[in-house]
Formats: structure tokens, sequence, C-alpha cells
């Protein structure tokens, strides 16, 4: 019993890490990455304006463009890329 919830527990977690992995943009963690990804998610939230994650992925954005602000690049880049997903539009 416990070896099944191991081995259950183990393939949540690879799938997990796979779906983030598929998630990671190829766009630089540096200011030109931050701008590339702000207008992919401005564009992605124009396009779905009736997405029901619309206001988290809006919300999404702001944080990400709040690390892009603080020279967080690599973070605002990844915030980025989750509001696309949320928007399906990854």
């Amino acid at each position: 019993m416990n070896l099944t919830k191991y081995v259950v527990s183990a393939a949540a977690l690879s799938v997990l890490l796979g779906t983030a992995a598929v998630a990671q943009t190829d766009e630089p963690a540096n200011v030109i990455g931050c701008l590339h990804m702000q207008k992919k998610v401005s564009a992605a939230l124009d396009a779905n304006q009736q997405s029901p994650n619309y206001s988290e992925a809006k919300s999404q954005a702001q944080g990400a463009a709040g690390f892009c602000s603080q020279g967080l690049y690599k973070i605002g880049v990844s915030g980025y890329s989750k509001a696309l997903e949320l928007l399906g539009a990854s």
C-alpha cells in the first residue's frame, strides 16, 4: 500500500516537472526578454478577455512587470510565461 502511494506520488511529480519544463520560454532573462514577454502577454490578454482565467493572468502579468522593474528578470519572465499559460496562449 505504501509503495503504491510512493509510485503515484513520484509519477505525479514527474508530470508536474515535465509541465513546468514545457512552460519555460525561450526569452532571455533580461530587459529585452521582459519587454518581449510583456508584449506577448498584452496581446494575449486583449485576445482572451472572456477567459475564465483572465483576472488571474492579468494579476500574474502585473506581478511579473513589478519583478522586471526591480531587475529580477528571471522571475519576471517566468511570471509572464505563467500568465500566458493561464490564458492558453503559451
